[in-house]
């Protein structure tokens, strides 16, 4: 069989592990569409904007975020309980097992975030546009970019639960330092200049902002190549960090 043939294989069973935990999914699922209507809603009544709006997107981006991430989670358990070493004893190559892995993670965070930006859509009337199809693609693009962050805390992590506790703190870094929440301009009377530019150029910023900024007119070219432009090198930090982790189990036989 062809490798894109093993490719494809490896990508339907990682993906299927995503569909096997669908009771936790939907646990997940409704708790964002908690905090999106309780807080947002709660939220609107303190704030001088209309914060329900402002958020809503936010929550979006949060779930999808949390899905990509998910299969940092699988690919951990998987190097810890066999599976990976598996893998490498079939007749595949080690870039299409990486591939297979980041694919099922933009995949992955596509399904969850399409549902949440479904009844987002529905909350929020401004959101069905047809601009809102021009930033599926790139969020796809974004989710596969995500999962490079993973690869990055398997890399690091090695054996124990070191990956739990990484897991955690980057997805509280990643979100705290993002317009997810809290507007960029909140953010520059709080946080030195440095950290406002990280704001901006975080991924997760740039796709809530193009949700928010959905209109029948559309939205500039330059926002969506610097949101593809991110979100490879991400995914290229994801794929040469997936890769070796890989190769070093493939020549140990564990995680050290």
């Amino acid at each position: 069989m062809r490798q894109e043939g093993l490719m494809l294989r490896v990508f339907m069973v990682d993906l299927s592990y995503f569909f096997r935990t669908k009771w936790l999914v939907f646990t997940l699922i409704a708790l964002n569409l908690s905090d999106m209507f309780v807080t947002g809603l709660v939220y609107s009544r303190m704030m001088s904007f209309e914060y329900f709006r402002f958020f809503v997107p936010g929550v979006v981006v949060a779930g999808m975020f949390a899905a990509a991430l998910d299969v940092g989670r699988r690919v951990y358990l998987g190097l810890t309980q066999g599976v990976t070493q598996y893998y490498l004893s079939l007749p595949i190559d080690l870039d299409a097992i990486v591939l297979a892995h980041i694919l099922s993670a933009g995949v992955g965070g596509m399904i969850y975030g399409g549902v949440l930006l479904a009844v987002a859509m529905a909350a929020v009337p401004g959101l069905a546009s047809p601009s809102t199809l021009v930033i599926v693609p790139f969020m796809f693009l974004l989710s596969m970019g995500l999962s490079g962050i993973a690869a990055v805390l398997n890399l690091f992590s090695g054996g124990g639960d070191r990956y739990w506790v990484f897991a955690e703190g980057m997805q509280v870094a990643m979100l705290g330092l993002s317009t997810v929440f809290y507007p960029e301009q909140a953010m520059q009377a709080y946080l030195p200049a440095f950290a406002v530019e990280a704001v901006t150029l975080n991924p997760l910023s740039q796709v809530a902002g193009a949700l928010r900024g959905v209109s029948p007119a559309g939205f500039g070219a330059s926002s969506l190549a610097l949101m593809a432009l991110t979100s490879l090198l991400l995914l290229a930090v994801g794929f040469v960090s997936y890769r070796h982790v890989f190769l070093k189990v493939r020549l140990l036989g564990k995680v050290q």
